[in-house]
């Protein structure tokens, strides 16, 4: 008998993880459900002036907003429910404009920037570490071909003055 209960439960266990294997209309749902809470976290951005508060190296040291590295990433930016996007240098100065999204699993920003006549000045693509109402993180990589050096880029809204 406890043989017999034994085969009944490795049948039980492989039928269960066969039946886990294939996406029931719920999970399906689930998955469509996650994709679309990453694509509603770009709507955290909307609606506020994004200031630059520090950047951070791979081992969490600060690096200084002079570093070449990342001087061009500090400023501030709004971003727009139509995908538009402005950037200003630290004192308000427009830096660049252009058309921002996020990729449909939230894991990518991409960044268009345009001149006045709208042509395609470039394309850059960043990977959101943190999205948040109230911090914004994306990684870069000053050598493109060396993900073991990064820095990490802090966005926090322009407090009301």
């Amino acid at each position: 008998m406890k043989k017999m209960t034994l085969i009944a439960g490795v049948i039980a266990a492989a039928f269960s993880f066969s039946a886990l294997a294939a996406q029931t209309p719920a999970q399906e749902k689930t998955a469509a459900a996650t994709a679309q809470k990453a694509e509603n976290t770009a709507d955290y951005l909307i609606g506020k002036t994004w200031v630059t508060t520090e950047a951070l190296d791979q081992d969490g040291n600060a690096i200084p907003a002079t570093d070449e590295t990342v001087a061009g990433f500090f400023g501030l930016a709004d971003y727009e429910k139509d995908g538009s996007v402005k950037m200003y240098t630290p004192e308000g100065k427009l830096k660049l404009q252009g058309d921002w999204s996020f990729s449909a699993d939230g894991k990518t920003r991409t960044l268009t920037g345009k001149n006045d006549k709208g042509e395609v000045l470039f394309t850059r693509v960043v990977e959101n570490i943190k999205v948040t109402p109230d911090e914004y993180i994306y990684r870069v990589y000053p050598k493109p071909d060396d993900k073991s050096h990064y820095a990490d880029i802090v966005h926090k809204p322009k407090s009301a003055e």
